[in-house]
């Protein structure tokens, strides 16, 4: 896994986020934040008073849910308004990678944007750099980024006194079978529990586990979330799965992807209940 790329880098007097694009480093007032992970941060670093809208998303709340549920909206994580971004006339949109094609609508207007992504731990962390920048809260990002650093080292550390020597695959859907690569924020998960990712070194970003390859690596574990919502639909998914250890066993999980999946440095917190969770498994 890649850690020295990260999604927003502050050089000079700018911030260029992995595609490119820059803005000036300064406190920006009035940011709509059409990234569930940026608006977590934020509130993290005590940056909220710069949201002036978020993204609605009907099926994944945004913690702390009972301040988020109440701010504006400018359409959805996937399309968004273009007419209610216009209304707030914000000075900065700050997209994720699933609406980053946005971005040239927002140009075409002579809107100021940038697009957030976090696919590792440290991504995750330099990151709160920028945010730091971007709320007029450098101090307080750079204690959060500090905690959460340690944090991580400590669970590291805790892991790997007992580390779990397992073998699975991270789902992102059950028909196709499609999992996580190394290359993703649940497969850095997966190495830092100690689960071999049988998903590693396939093709593609989301590749799909034929029934032969389920059968022949024969996986412990069985982890579920996105679209996933319950054991069953892994566990029926097709007859193979049966025939694996984590089928005979029924050692298959489902996670919720709002604290697993979104690239936030809570996604560190739930690193131990994790491992907890998983260490009883043969």
């Amino acid at each position: 896994i890649s850690t020295s790329a990260f999604s927003m880098n502050i050089v000079g007097d700018t911030i260029i986020d992995s595609r490119g694009n820059s803005i000036e480093k300064k406190e920006y007032k009035k940011i709509i934040v059409l990234d569930p992970a940026v608006v977590e941060s934020f509130y993290l670093i005590g940056g909220e008073k710069n949201i002036e809208a978020i993204a609605e998303t009907a099926r994944s709340p945004i913690w702390p849910v009972e301040k988020t549920k109440v701010l504006p909206k400018a359409g959805t994580l996937t399309k968004p308004s273009i007419e209610h971004v216009l209304s707030f006339t914000p000075d900065l949109v700050i997209l994720n990678s699933m609406s980053e094609g946005f971005g040239d609508i927002l140009k075409a207007r002579n809107l100021k944007f940038i697009v957030n992504e976090g696919t590792s731990f440290n991504e995750i962390l330099e990151n709160l750099d920028s945010y730091g920048v971007l709320t007029g809260n450098e101090s307080k990002a750079k204690s959060i980024k500090k905690e959460y650093e340690n944090k991580l080292e400590n669970i590291k550390e805790e892991i790997s006194k007992k580390p779990l020597n397992i073998k699975g695959a991270f789902l992102f859907s059950t028909s196709p079978m499609m999992v996580f690569t190394e290359k993703s924020l649940p497969g850095q998960i997966f190495e830092t529990l100690g689960i071999e990712n049988i998903g590693s070194n396939l093709p593609g970003g989301r590749p799909i586990l034929s029934p032969e390859y389920l059968i022949s690596q024969n996986p412990d574990i069985l982890v579920g979330s996105m679209a996933i919502k319950n054991k069953e639909d892994i566990l029926n998914s097709n007859p193979f799965v049966k025939e694996t250890k984590a089928g005979k066993n029924k050692n298959v999980l489902i996670l919720d992807s709002t604290k697993i999946l979104r690239g936030t440095p809570r996604v560190i917190d739930a690193l131990l209940d994790l491992h907890k969770e998983l260490s009883n498994v043969k």
